[in-house]
């Protein structure tokens, strides 16, 4: 049991994209779950339709995609703290997948304190972890502004701007003294960078009114 799930772990770890796997086998030595850690150079699904491959390529095993669960982790936005650094930034986006549902997770920073939102929803479509990325970052800034703020996703787009995909999407604040509708817009890069171009729309919307200096 432990030779084959080293050999599985160490076969899924050598797959593009991934940077941890580890296996769970049975007394039988049957596979009863695999948990993938990687970066967002691919998609969830496509990483399970790696490891699929790999797996019954190696081993001949073949592997129900419901045991495989995937946590994806944007290390490469995971920057250190800079003091009375103006802007909200992005430290970290995670997102973590099982055979019905997504969770994503935001990590935002500003100067040296973070905040963290999480959405979770159906795993139907390719939108939907773009809407979860959006949501999550909604609430990580609703922890920074406070429970006298709320915030919420009005339009979301995909459209061509100067020849480049971008998202471009509305939110609504409101505050105690009224409702500011505010619009933000980010490029996708590529299709591996959906949810991060989704989260960085987000902040576009907001960061100027953000960090406009406070009356005294």
């Amino acid at each position: 049991m432990i030779e084959l799930k080293t050999e599985l772990d160490k076969l899924m770890s050598s797959l593009s994209g991934v940077m941890a796997a580890r296996t769970v086998l049975n007394a039988d030595d049957e596979i009863v779950e695999i948990h993938i850690l990687s970066d967002l150079s691919k998609s969830p699904k496509q990483l399970v339709r790696d490891i699929q491959s790999a797996i019954m390529a190696a081993f001949g095993i073949d592997v129900d995609y419901k045991l495989i669960s995937v946590a994806q982790v944007n290390s490469n936005m995971d920057v250190p703290a800079i003091a009375n650094e103006p802007r909200l930034t992005i430290r970290k986006i995670m997102i973590s997948l099982d055979s019905a549902s997504l969770e994503t997770t935001v990590v935002l920073g500003h100067g040296d304190k973070i905040f963290e939102g999480s959405s979770k929803g159906p795993l139907t479509s390719g939108r939907n972890r773009i809407i979860s990325a959006a949501n999550a970052c909604m609430n990580a800034l609703k922890n920074y502004l406070g429970p006298a703020y709320n915030i919420t996703l009005l339009d979301l787009q995909r459209n061509s701007v100067a020849n480049n995909e971008c998202f471009v999407m509305a939110l609504s604040i409101v505050e105690p003294f009224g409702e500011t509708v505010l619009y933000g817009i980010s490029p996708i890069n590529s299709p591996e960078t959906e949810v991060q171009a989704a989260v960085m729309a987000v902040l576009s919307a907001v960061n100027r009114p953000i960090t406009r200096p406070k009356k005294h």
